[in-house]
């Protein structure tokens, strides 16, 4: 048979959320005989702008396996960072489940420390604070203070590996439910240093839980360490 016969390897398109993994539509699925061209065009979102494309916008279909990521931002969002530093919160603070979201859960109360995973700042000039997953907080300089780690002085700095207890578990199977391809922090105790990580997709071995003042679950992993419980997946 000739080539121009035979069926090349399809081709997946992925329109992504380059902040958050999201898929923007349904991965495309492109087919074509071997030799026939292919074209990708850069779609239109409501609200986002393209970045940048990941592979081959234009060929021919051919045997090898191909794959095309076009990835997008927010209009509203610019800077985007991860990070890893504390915020000292001297008033109660209102979560938001996204960025210029919705209000959600009861305000963190005063006085307390989150730390803070993915800062964003808008092309309003303001600054968010991811605190947990699909959990945002703004900044406000009048009543938050940054830190970069947590302050030495026991006056300030919260304890929360050693003044929460840690409920045994019997070695429950678990997988990490992240960013695919991207990994997360492991942590010596909550909030603590960070000493591995682990890969979207990874299976643990659960053997403790803690629920710490800030209503956040973290679980410990056999031979690793503590996880943030908002990553983790257990497995019936």
């Amino acid at each position: 048979m000739a080539d121009s016969f035979k069926t090349g390897n399809p081709i997946w398109v992925y329109y992504t959320d380059i902040d958050t993994g999201a898929n923007l539509r349904v991965p495309q699925l492109l087919r074509g005989f071997v030799g026939t061209p292919f074209n990708i065009v850069e779609l239109k979102f409501p609200n986002y702008r393209f970045i940048k494309a990941d592979g081959q916008l234009n060929g021919s279909f051919d045997m090898q396996p191909h794959s095309v990521h076009l990835y997008y931002r927010r209009n509203s969002w610019g800077e985007v960072q991860n990070v890893a530093m504390y915020l000292k919160l001297s008033t109660p603070t209102q979560l938001f489940d996204d960025v210029d979201g919705m209000p959600v859960d009861t305000p963190l109360p005063g006085g307390i420390f989150v730390k803070t995973f993915q800062r964003i700042a808008t092309q309003k000039g303001e600054f968010w604070y991811e605190v947990n997953a699909d959990r945002w907080l703004k900044y406000d300089s009048n009543t938050m203070k940054d830190f970069k780690e947590l302050p030495s002085d026991d006056s300030l700095a919260p304890k929360p590996g050693t003044q929460l207890a840690i409920l045994p578990l019997n070695h429950l199977k678990a997988v990490v439910d992240y960013v695919q391809g991207k990994k997360l922090d492991v942590y010596d105790q909550p909030y603590g240093q960070s000493i591995g990580k682990v890969i979207d997709g990874e299976r643990l071995d659960i053997i403790g839980k803690l629920n710490d003042n800030n209503g956040v679950v973290w679980y410990q992993a056999k031979d690793l360490g503590f996880i943030n419980g908002s990553y983790v997946n257990l497995i019936q």
